[in-house]
């Protein structure tokens, strides 16, 4: 591996004013450990710097400006250079959260398995933190995934044109629209989550207009002729058992009573659940999420 990685041109990809840093996975291989994989592959290329140049970039753990990826696996070798510049799943907007906090990306696919544009009100009944408003935000106003993030790894590769990039950033930037009030509104039983959930949606543009209000959803008014996302307990932040066996009884007599005319999905972070709520679905879509195999249950209330 060293060999191989010394054989490679790496002033052709890094400038050696720009640090760098190796990312490992190793499985199944004679090379059992990742921070020596790591290690062999940061001297094959601080090496062929040195032959070739003279000079070599410094290596920064934390905040470097290429990250490089290594994964070994069955003793083979893929080396890939990362033009993100680190995960992209972490928006920038949730600065703070409830405990067992959904994915942004999770929550963005949820919101694009409703095909909500707009058409009707977009309720979340246990908000939470408010990532799925916030997704919903960030779909209905067209804004970026990526706009808080202050750099991305390919705009320190050697063929970066920052000019194009601005104008790029620039062209989708102006496609951002107003969130109109009314639009997409939100609750929670928590206080506390209520509160976190306002904080996070003000870091948004137009977040300001999402609506927010602690109220347990068994005294809620509901929603008629709406589209209603949520994701419900699971074990995680309440006990299981006859607790929750009522608490989802309990929603799909709010669903039916309270909601009819609108479309509802849910997230079941535990499949078990879905026969507890007492509805018939339209349709459910597997989805995965922190070692779930959960299920979105899409709900068509008359």
């Amino acid at each position: 591996m060293y060999k191989k990685a010394k054989q490679i041109n790496w002033p052709e990809l890094i400038s050696q004013k720009n640090t760098f840093a190796i990312f490992s996975n190793v499985s199944n291989s004679k090379i059992t450990h990742s921070h020596y994989a790591s290690l062999r592959l940061k001297d094959g290329i601080v090496d062929s710097f040195r032959e070739i140049s003279g000079k070599r970039p410094d290596v920064d753990s934390k905040n470097p400006d290429i990250w490089l990826n290594l994964h070994i696996s069955n003793n083979e070798v893929l080396i890939s250079l990362d033009t993100s510049g680190g995960s992209l799943h972490r928006r920038g907007y949730r600065k703070d959260s409830i405990p067992a906090p959904m994915q942004e990306t999770v929550a963005a696919a949820i919101i694009a398995y409703t095909e909500w544009t707009g058409e009707a009100p977009l309720y979340d009944p246990m908000c939470g933190s408010g990532t799925l408003l916030g997704e919903a935000l960030m779909h209905y106003c067209k804004i970026p995934s990526g706009i808080f993030r202050k750099r991305f790894g390919f705009e320190f590769l050697p063929d970066f044109d920052k000019s194009l990039w601005v104008k790029v950033r620039k062209k989708i930037d102006r496609q951002i629209r107003e969130l109109p009030d009314g639009y997409i509104s939100g609750s929670d039983s928590s206080p506390e989550a209520v509160k976190i959930s306002r904080t996070n949606m003000r870091n948004l543009p137009h977040g300001d207009k999402i609506k927010l209000e602690t109220l347990d959803f068994r005294k809620s008014r509901g929603m008629m002729d709406g589209v209603i996302v949520m994701n419900p307990p699971y074990g995680i932040r309440m006990d299981k058992g006859r607790r929750l066996d009522n608490f989802y009884k309990e929603l799909g007599d709010f669903l039916k009573q309270k909601c009819k005319g609108s479309t509802a999905y849910i997230y079941f972070g535990e499949r078990e659940f879905i026969k507890k709520i007492g509805l018939k679905p339209a349709w459910k879509k597997p989805l995965k999420t922190g070692g779930l195999d959960g299920r979105l249950v899409k709900y068509e209330l008359f």
